[in-house]
């Protein structure tokens, strides 16, 4: 069993997750800039773009509100509601990952080519379309976790999936300069560190519903 958190220990380590989250998104972005060519940080940024408009889109305010039911229920002392709304929450999240990830994959390359106006944007956007499988349900994840006052699950699955983001993002683009890859699959390796992120992410998350 893991033991809850007090208001204000939640509150601490949700604003310590977003803050070393912030810090090493930032650690990314300086090497990736140095490395990208100007085209290769165009579509990275492209595809970076495109893939947290759908994650809104695709989550929305849902974590909150699942937050706020599933705390309401266990006041009332009706676990078994809470139950029932986070079950159809993670159904709602992994449908909802499918179809957007299939969508972003399918239409990549015509994304690339009419909305963005970079067509080699096309690998960068299909190497970050497998994310959006994971990150909502790992979004109604954290939100049942905050509802029943398990800040650190949240926190600690920030941090996982930035860690992992960023490692493996540099690491690939490393890898592939050294290949001598060209820029469209360089740019793709570092959009891919989002999937591996999200992974992560998703892997304590199950953790900690062990638990």
């Amino acid at each position: 069993m893991v033991k809850k958190d007090s208001l204000i220990k939640g509150t601490i380590i949700l604003a310590a997750a977003a803050l070393v989250a912030r810090f090493l998104g930032i650690f990314q972005r300086i090497p990736l800039d140095n490395m990208l060519t100007v085209d290769g940080g165009n579509y990275f940024n492209v595809a970076n773009n495109i893939y947290l408009m759908l994650l809104i889109i695709a989550t929305g305010g849902i974590p909150s509100a699942i937050s706020k039911m599933v705390s309401e229920r266990y006041a009332l002392g009706r676990p078994a509601d809470a139950q029932r709304i986070y079950r159809a929450a993670l159904w709602f999240g992994a449908i909802t990952g499918l179809v957007v990830a299939s969508l972003l994959y399918i239409f990549a390359p015509f994304i690339a080519t009419q909305i963005s106006q970079h067509p080699g944007a096309d690998i960068s956007i299909r190497a970050i379309a497998p994310a959006l499988l994971l990150f909502p349900v790992i979004a109604m994840m954290r939100g049942y976790f905050q509802g029943r006052q398990f800040m650190m699950a949240g926190g600690i699955s920030q941090i996982v999936e930035q860690f992992m983001r960023v490692l493996t993002a540099i690491g690939l683009v490393v890898l592939l300069l050294a290949w001598g890859w060209s820029d469209r699959w360089v740019a793709g390796a570092a959009t891919f560190g989002s999937v591996l992120g999200s992974v992560g992410a998703f892997l304590v998350m199950l953790f900690y519903a062990g638990r």
